[in-house]
């Protein structure tokens, strides 16, 4: 062990300043939603839940669904045969997804970077647990980090929900190996006034229109190799029916994955949130937004069907048995022609989308470059 790590892991075992155990109040109810299900981790974003969750405990009643809609990830889609991390990325840059749900919700967004290493993050999480402000540690599997404990004689200890795990205490070495690793924190900023329902309701269809036609993520050079929208569920579908593309072709996440589930799982959830919202902007738009909250629900069940053939709902015991199908032709074809229906009834969503938008008034601001 390096002289620098033994310092480390020196300091994190009790040479603090013993002030206890600190959690937030209400921090673990907060989380209650974020227990470890094997089928909610495949089909939700993880960095949804834990925002949802923190803006909970600071006192807003937002959920789940809310936050996937306002992100724009409900309608979404991004494809590479072999890569993955483009789906975790929201379409528009964060800063213009930040403004967004915080004109919702009616509280900013605070990023704080990268630490630089255990003890600089564990400074920051505690002064921010004292603050009562509990922090979202960033990666692909978020978390939420809701306390601390920091006895006089013993271990530093980090409470921490999300993830793979159910809610629980990190030791110190693994807070430690995941500050090096990955370490970015955010958190719940300063309440922020809201706008009126109707402008939200233009900046989410907007976006909706930009996911299905443009999405901001393919002019992101370290984004740009994945096929985004409408175009890369079409793509998705000509990769799926062409035989000549053995299982091996896509990284494993695809075949009946997480890769598919956690963008598709949007398409009944947008539906309801455009139900539900039609009627704010005058009979013209409430058409428009009811007729492409059909279709996307239309896209929801073409969908399932895809996952009858080669996903979750065949009922395979495992991968390896879910892969089997992968080899077969017949499957192969009858999951790229539900696809290719998916892709229809999305196509007329995103039209049905574009006459409401037309029909609220104008749209309601361009994106800007995408903040690196």
């Amino acid at each position: 062990m390096s002289d620098v790590r033994s310092v480390r892991q020196q300091h994190g075992r009790g040479h603090g300043t013993g002030a206890g155990l600190r959690m937030v109040p209400g921090i673990a109810d907060a989380c209650s939603l974020l227990a470890r299900d094997p089928t909610l981790h495949d089909v939700r974003y993880a960095s949804h839940q834990c925002r949802a969750a923190l803006l909970r405990a600071a006192g807003c009643e937002i959920s789940y669904e809310a936050i996937l809609v306002l992100s724009g990830h409900a309608t979404s889609f991004a494809y590479h045969p072999q890569r993955y991390g483009a789906l975790f990325v929201t379409p528009d840059p964060s800063d213009v997804t930040d403004r967004r749900i915080g004109n919702a919700c009616g509280y900013t967004w605070e990023r704080l970077g990268q630490a630089d290493g255990g003890l600089a993050a564990w400074e920051i999480v505690r002064a921010s647990i004292d603050a009562h402000r509990p922090l979202q540690g960033v990666w692909i599997d978020d978390i939420v980090i809701g306390g601390y404990d920091d006895p006089v004689d013993g271990a530093r200890r980090i409470w921490v929900a999300g993830g793979w795990d159910v809610p629980g205490w990190w030791d110190w070495e693994r807070f430690d190996k995941w500050s090096a690793e990955f370490g970015q924190l955010e958190r719940v900023g300063e309440p922020c006034a809201t706008i009126e329902p109707l402008e939200s309701l233009r900046e989410v269809v907007a976006c909706m229109v930009r996911c299905a036609d443009d999405d901001p993520r393919k002019r992101v050079p370290a984004l740009a190799h994945a096929s985004y929208g409408l175009e890369g569920v079409l793509m998705f579908a000509e990769d799926v029916g062409n035989m000549a593309h053995e299982p091996d072709y896509w990284y494993p996440g695809w075949m009946g994955g997480y890769c598919v589930y956690k963008q598709i799982e949007g398409r009944g959830i947008a539906a309801a949130y455009l139900e539900a919202s039609a009627s704010l902007g005058g009979p013209t738009p409430r058409v428009h937004l009811m007729d492409a909250a059909a279709h996307f629900r239309q896209a929801r069940d073409a969908w399932r069907a895809w996952g009858s053939a080669l996903g979750a709902e065949t009922g395979a015991a495992d991968p390896e048995e879910l892969r089997v199908r992968w080899w077969k032709p017949a499957c192969r074809r009858d999951a790229a022609l539900r696809i290719r229906e998916a892709y229809r009834w999305e196509a007329e969503a995103a039209r049905s989308l574009r006459l409401a938008l037309a029909s609220m008034g104008p749209n309601p601001g361009s994106v800007g470059p995408r903040r690196r």
